[in-house]
């Protein structure tokens, strides 16, 4: 006859239920403050949070490879080649060959690019890399190990990769407003 699971006092069930009720409040805590964020940026200034992030990375640099915009966003190169695909479109960035080697495509800012970076927020993407970096080892192991845990209860494998906020269905080429300045509405009182 198989064993039957021993079932925990109530105080340890209860100490496990308010640790998970902890993990989920700041789950959603964290989804809700990235979101919002990345809402704000796209409102703001009509582009996705991961374009933004790589126009400020270029911002930094008179030009930069594919492959160092990759490594600034800890992502893969085609995944960078996409969103930068984009930002060509919309004029924001210029692509162009490398004279001391051909192989490599670097990218830069253009006139345009410059301007809507004057105005625009800063992504989420910034702040969540900047925040994983300070992390003790320790500490980004544990939550490496802990979201690997969750995505296996989830059954969850990862996707195709992308950039933070980067959706592939998007399909604006540039600002929806390129100068308009947010600003919130007054509630009237009835």
């Amino acid at each position: 006859m198989p064993a039957t699971p021993r079932n925990p006092n109530p105080r340890s069930r209860r100490r496990s239920a308010e640790v998970r009720a902890q993990a989920l409040e700041r789950l959603r805590t964290l989804i809700s403050a990235l979101s919002h964020s990345a809402r704000a940026v796209e409102r703001s200034t009509g582009i996705t949070n991961a374009q933004l992030f790589l126009l400020q990375q270029l911002a930094e640099a008179d030009f930069l490879s594919v492959n160092d915009l990759a490594a600034r966003a800890r992502t893969q190169q085609s995944t960078v080649s996409i969103v930068i695909a984009r930002l060509v479109r919309a004029g924001l960035a210029a692509k162009r060959r490398s004279a001391d080697d051909r192989r490599i495509a670097i990218v830069s800012l253009t006139p345009k690019g410059r301007r809507l970076l004057t105005y625009a927020p800063a992504p989420p993407t910034s702040a969540l890399l900047r925040a994983i970096e300070t992390l003790s080892e320790r500490d980004a192991r544990a939550l490496a190990d802990g979201m690997q845990a969750l995505l296996r209860a989830l059954d969850l494998s990862p996707p195709e990769v992308t950039m933070l906020f980067e959706h592939a269905s998007t399909r604006r080429s540039g600002p929806a407003h390129p100068h308009r300045t947010v600003t919130r509405s007054k509630k009237r009182s009835t």
